[in-house]
């Protein structure tokens, strides 16, 4: 049964190319009001309003050349397998302009894999990373006007997702598929400097069940974690941090990030297993680390070893990484009392991204060049 499972979905999984996109590479949007560009320096991580989304669809056997739309909104049948069956995933990524005036997009290649690897797993058609990269260039250009100047730390945080839809009443593959990205910018999320948070261990939910589709970016995945993070809040907690589901004694991740710890003896440390989705900043963590002569351990990382940590940190897009101060089960709180690690590896990484530093890793890559505007004093 799973040899047949696994042949269905190899056969669907290889997402081929339209034989116009090759010819397709310039694409021009027209819009009718462009949305005004934003008070720079009071971006938030919240939805910015920008000019373009990209779009492509697939026909069942191929996928089109794309359109560029100023049209937000999407239109899908009731019986979409992606209201009913949750047959969605969704990457989050960054473009940055850089020192030197260039808008450079940073590690998408590690964001098109783990949608690959995401859309084998849903039987959903792989979106080739040719064709992703071409998707977030696209959104990047169109809305080159919406970066973030150099100098106000901010970004553009790129969002693609792939869903299934069209009229499907029992479970199978959807008739469509379409894979969108949307851009926006978002300003700093430390305004003076790395901000340690709070974080409650989660006893009462769980986030991902063994041999489930925790490893994966899929939206069914974010939903489970919405009464849990209001409730940790209610009680003064920024952020969840979750256990596995079998046993309830490793550390799996927080809310929306990957668990990295330091030792007493500074080695970096982040734990393992099936039900984690890989955050694609942490490779680069882990390899800054690795440049910076530092023991590295990916395994699985016991609850019991929490008080053990001189530092903790949690990890993904939105922020790099973000210092813990401290962990809490129940009536036991775990303290940290310094990030020195934590912030060294997250000012290389970000220098990287502004263009400050030299990209060893060679995790970025440039899609356009857009005019100084310097930061007003």
């Amino acid at each position: 049964m799973l040899t047949r499972t696994a042949s269905r979905v190899a056969l669907r999984a290889p997402g081929r190319l339209s034989p116009a996109y090759a010819a397709t590479r310039t694409h021009e949007a027209k819009f009718v009001t462009a949305p005004p560009l934003p008070q720079w320096e009071k971006l938030g991580f919240s939805a910015t309003p920008t000019k373009a989304m990209i779009r492509y669809d697939w026909d069942g056997q191929q996928w089109n050349s794309g359109t560029s739309t100023s049209d937000f909104n999407i239109s899908i049948h009731g019986l979409s397998n992606v209201l009913h069956y949750g047959q969605a995933l969704f990457e989050g990524l960054k473009a940055f302009h850089c020192k030197d005036g260039k808008v450079r997009i940073f590690n998408s290649k590690a964001n098109a894999a783990r949608l690959k690897r995401g859309a084998e797993r849903l039987a959903m058609p792989v979106v080739p990373t040719e064709l992703f990269e071409e998707a977030i260039d696209r959104a990047v250009r169109d809305n080159v006007d919406y970066v973030p100047p150099y100098g106000y730390g901010g970004a553009m945080y790129l969002r693609p997702f792939l869903f299934g839809h069209g009229e499907k009443l029992g479970l199978g593959a959807a008739p469509h598929y379409t894979f969108c990205v949307i851009a926006s910018p978002v300003g700093a999320y430390y305004k003076g400097g790395l901000e340690p948070i709070d974080a409650l261990v989660i006893d009462e939910f769980d986030r991902a069940a063994p041999r489930g589709v925790g490893g994966i970016k899929c939206a069914g995945n974010y939903a489970p974690d919405v009464l849990p993070s209001i409730m940790a809040k209610e009680r003064g907690f920024p952020v969840c941090l979750y256990l596995d589901a079998a046993t309830q004694t490793y550390i799996e991740e927080f809310s929306t990030s990957n668990f990295i710890g330091v030792t007493q003896d500074g080695t970096v440390v982040t734990p393992t297993s099936p039900s984690i989705l890989p955050s694609c900043t942490k490779g680069v963590v882990l390899a800054t680390a690795r440049q910076l002569g530092l023991k590295v351990e990916e395994r699985p990382i016991s609850m019991a070893e929490a008080g053990t940590f001189k530092e903790v940190a949690a990890c993904g897009t939105a922020v790099v990484l973000t210092p813990i101060q401290s962990i809490t089960r129940g009536d036991t709180v775990y303290k940290y009392h310094t990030f020195d690690t934590i912030a060294k590896l997250y000012d290389m990484i970000t220098a990287v991204q502004a263009g400050e530093a030299e990209d060893s890793l060679g995790v970025t890559r440039t899609v356009c060049e857009k005019p100084h505007n310097p930061p007003s004093k």
